[in-house]
C-alpha cells in the first residue's frame, strides 16, 4: 500500500478523537448553565455534590466544600473533553503537515496507537458502547496505518 494510504487511516483515525472529545466539551460547558448530559439522573445527587467537598482538597488542609464535587465533575468532564479533541487535532496537524514526520519521531506512532486504547480499555470498564465504539474506531484506524506505513 501507499503511504497515501497510511496517511489516509491516520486522519481517519483523528476524526472520531476531535469529534467525540469536542462533543464532550460543549456538552460539559451546556451543563455549567443548564443540567443535561452528565448530571445524575436524580436531581438530589446534584445537590448533595455541590453541598460536598473532595478529600483530596482536603488533605492539603483546606477545608470547607470549596471546590464542590459538582464542581470537580464538570471540570473533569471539561478537561476530559478538551484532551482527546487536542491529541487528535494534534494528530491531525501532523499528518497533513509533513505525515512522514509521525514515522521519524520515535515513539509518536506507538503512541498513537496507545492513546485512544487506552481510553478504549477504560470505556470497556467504566463507560458505555458510544464511546467503546469511537475509541475502538479511532484506535483501529492508527493501528492500520501503522501497519501500511510499514
Amino acid at each position: 500500500m501507499s503511504a497515501g494510504a497510511a496517511q489516509a487511516w491516520f486522519v481517519a483515525g483523528t476524526i472520531p478523537l476531535m469529534a467525540a472529545g469536542g462533543g464532550h466539551a460543549l456538552a460539559t460547558l451546556l451543563d455549567t448553565v443548564r443540567l443535561t448530559f452528565f448530571a445524575p439522573a436524580d436531581r438530589s445527587v446534584v445537590r448533595a455534590m455541590e453541598g460536598s467537598g473532595v478529600r483530596l482538597v482536603r488533605m492539603f488542609g483546606v477545608g470547607g466544600a470549596k471546590p464542590s464535587m459538582w464542581r470537580m465533575w464538570l471540570g473533569i468532564h471539561l478537561s476530559h473533553g478538551i484532551g482527546a479533541f487536542t491529541f487528535g487535532l494534534l494528530c491531525l496537524m501532523l499528518a497533513t503537515h509533513d505525515f512522514a514526520l509521525i514515522g521519524e519521531v520515535g515513539g509518536l506512532r506507538p503512541l498513537t496507537i496507545a492513546f485512544p486504547a487506552v481510553y478504549l480499555a477504560i470505556s470497556l470498564r467504566f463507560w458505555f458502547y458510544g464511546p467503546t465504539l469511537i475509541t475502538a474506531a479511532s484506535t483501529t484506524c492508527f493501528t492500520v496505518s501503522a501497519l501500511l506505513a510499514r
